[in-house]
C-alpha cells in the first residue's frame, strides 16, 4: 500500500450559502462532465456576482485535492491569521507574505517595495 494512501488530510470549506451553493453546483457539474469523457477529466467555470468557481477533475492522483489562488490579494485572504502579509510602503499593494523572503526592500531597509514603486524610484534616481 503507497504510504499516501495512508496519510491523513482533512480539508474545511467555509463559505455563504450562495458561495458554497455555486461551489457545489461546480462540483457535480464537472463530475458529471468527466464522467463522460475517457479519460475522467473535466473542468467548468459557474460565476456568482463577482465570483467566479473553477473546478476541474483530473485523473492524476486519486487523493489529490488544490485550491489554485488566483492573486495575491486572494493569498492574503486565504492565509489571514497565520501569515502576514507585507504591504508595498509606497502603494499599499500586498508584496509578500510572512514566509516569503523573496520580496525588495526600501533604500532605508524599513520595510518592502513593489516592483513597479521600486523602478519608478531607480528611474526617478537615473535623473537626478
Amino acid at each position: 500500500m503507497p504510504s499516501h494512501e495512508t496519510d491523513s488530510r482533512t480539508f474545511r470549506i467555509e463559505g455563504s450559502s450562495t458561495m458554497l451553493k455555486a461551489l457545489a453546483e461546480a462540483i457535480a457539474q464537472t463530475l458529471r462532465r468527466a464522467g463522460s469523457t475517457p479519460d475522467r477529466a473535466g473542468s467548468i467555470r459557474v460565476v456568482r456576482g463577482p465570483v467566479t468557481i473553477e473546478v476541474t477533475a483530473t485523473n492524476h492522483d486519486r487523493y489529490d485535492l488544490k485550491y489554485a489562488i488566483g492573486s495575491i490579494e486572494d493569498a492574503v485572504r486565504t492565509i489571514s491569521g497565520w501569515a502576514g502579509p507585507k504591504r508595498c510602503e509606497d502603494c499599499d499593494k500586498p508584496v509578500a507574505l510572512l514566509f516569503d523572503d523573496a520580496y525588495l526592500e526600501t533604500s532605508d531597509g524599513d520595510g518592502v517595495i513593489c516592483c513597479r514603486c521600486w523602478r519608478h524610484h531607480e528611474d526617478k534616481n537615473d535623473d537626478d
